[in-house]
């Protein structure tokens, strides 16, 4: 793959921005902390967007801004940092809801204590995700990845709801325990690389190199797989989701949802299918068949979730299904639907959580017979919601249409059946966000309870309107972010057909 390097640290710099931040609200008293992060977290925003005026679009499908640090020379380990038109969507989602998040809690009720550390973790966790994103070193890939579970283990733990403690412990677990086949996976590329070309290497441009025997590649496969998997998260192993998100607050829960599930799809994309095309092909009906079937299931539990945070949790397992589907059907289409839907699930499903947390705080409850009928009584608010809502649901205009629609395209390319089950997922997602509506607005309850609430308004305002305004220029001009990743998804498809034909 081709590097262009960098003649200005934009990515390092928008790494340290959120770090020097952490660092002054540690050292300045405990009321600045809000201004701090907020400043910060914006600061890396305007940088990420200062990034496209000098994004080289032509050659979307080589690593800009690349910079590498050399740290283990020995081992040829190294903080190698870069953006191919993949990697920066991820990076522009990353900032966006990163900032959306802070915004949004510096008037939520429930941080109201100890805000030096909830906005240090916050801050924290996007330079992290920033470097999750923008590694093209598996072992440093593979540190940032692990580091991203710190701040949502605390950010869950101190100031999530009653089964904070349970939920923070049950993510780290699984999380951490999965993560540990990816670094036996890593270790095994680097041994590899060392048998055939007698040095170690992580770096991912000389891995792509190496190759494999189709029982090796497939137990090397399985290994990136099972820790993806679970991060993704697909069902079976999507199980710690719900209670992670069910006690998170509310911006917890906006950045897992929206950025930190997108490492698993991320790296599915770029390591499973860019180092193991013989493997992915191999394995492809399994995959979409697999994506399909966790599609299915979790619309199933989230029509019966009677908890509204549970509810978005599962919708998320859902979508995440089409993400697999799309991807591993291994056509152009497939790729752009897979990438389409990582970057609306991560704008409608950071809505969603933000619905459910206003909700919370005008009713004090996440049950959704509490809900029945109290957006009509906030007129701006039931805008956002339905608006949030159908493009949650793939309605044309909407930004999470084009990832449905091109899934059952590309599926259409192999069998009208496959499209069919497709098609089948895409109903039963809709179903549920049809619930959701009906309980919102058609639901009756005794008015005296809900005609006191105020409408959205202020910073909650502000940070509804930076995610439905995308969610909109998703719908509506996907051509100017197929611009962005095209060229990146053509490479995947290239570096598979080189791999079959020997190449």
């Amino acid at each position: 793959m081709e590097r262009l390097e960098a003649t200005f640290p934009l990515l390092p710099l928008s790494m340290m921005v959120p770090v020097f931040g952490s660092l002054l609200i540690l050292l300045l008293p405990e009321r600045f902390s809000k201004g701090i992060s907020l400043f910060s977290a914006g600061i890396s925003f305007l940088i990420a967007l200062s990034s496209l005026l000098f994004f080289d679009f032509s050659k979307a499908q080589a690593v800009q801004f690349y910079q590498y640090y050399p740290l283990i020379p020995e081992l040829k380990v190294g903080l190698a940092l870069g953006l191919d038109g993949l990697s920066m969507l991820m990076y522009l989602l990353t900032t966006l809801v990163s900032f959306v998040a802070i915004l949004w809690s510096v008037r939520d009720r429930q941080i109201n204590h100890r805000l030096r550390e909830y906005y240090l973790w916050f801050l924290l966790s996007e330079a992290f995700l920033i470097g999750v994103f923008s590694s093209w070193d598996l072992m440093v890939f593979y540190v940032f990845y692990e580091l991203t579970l710190v701040p949502m283990l605390f950010v869950i733990g101190i100031w999530g709801y009653k089964l904070r403690l349970y939920s923070a412990y049950k993510f780290f677990i699984y999380i951490f325990v999965s993560s540990l086949f990816l670094l036996l996976g890593i270790v095994s590329l680097a041994v590899e690389h060392y048998k055939l070309f007698g040095k170690f290497s992580f770096s991912y441009f000389d891995l792509l190199n190496n190759h494999y025997s189709l029982e090796y590649g497939l137990f090397l496969f399985l290994l990136f797989f099972i820790a993806f998997a679970v991060k993704t998260p697909i069902v079976p192993f999507h199980t710690w989701l719900p209670d992670a998100h069910g006690e998170a607050p509310t911006a917890g829960s906006v950045v897992l949802a929206a950025i930190l599930l997108k490492m698993g799809t991320y790296a599915l994309l770029r390591f499973n299918i860019g180092l193991f095309p013989e493997v992915a092909v191999f394995l492809m009906p399994v995959l979409v068949l697999w994506g399909i079937f966790s599609i299915a299931v979790a619309s199933w539990y989230t029509i019966s979730q009677s908890n509204v945070k549970r509810f978005v949790a599962y919708s998320s397992v859902s979508h995440m299904g089409f993400v697999v589907t799309g991807m591993f059907l291994l056509n152009m289409e497939g790729l752009r639907a897979s990438i389409m839907e990582m970057f609306a699930h991560g704008l409608t499903s950071a809505s969603l959580f933000m619905i459910a947390g206003f909700i919370y705080n005008r009713l004090h409850s996440f049950n959704m017979d509490s809900l029945k009928g109290s957006a009509k009584y906030m007129p701006l608010f039931a805008i956002i919601t339905v608006l949030t809502a159908f493009s949650s649901m793939g309605l044309p205009g909407g930004s999470s249409f084009w990832g449905k629609f091109l899934t059952i395209l590309s599926a259409r390319e192999y069998t009208t059946l496959l499209a069919f089950l497709v098609l089948v997922g895409a109903f039963f997602s809709a179903v549920y966000i049809l619930y959701l509506m009906k309980v919102l607005f058609l639901d009756s309850k005794e008015e005296s309870k809900l005609v006191h609430f105020t409408d959205v308004r202020g910073f909650k305002l502000s940070a509804f309107l930076l995610l439905v305004f995308p969610m909109f220029m998703v719908g509506l001009a996907p051509y100017l972010f197929f611009n962005i990743f095209d060229k990146s998804a053509k490479e995947l498809l290239l570096l598979v057909m080189r791999k079959l034909v020997g190449g």
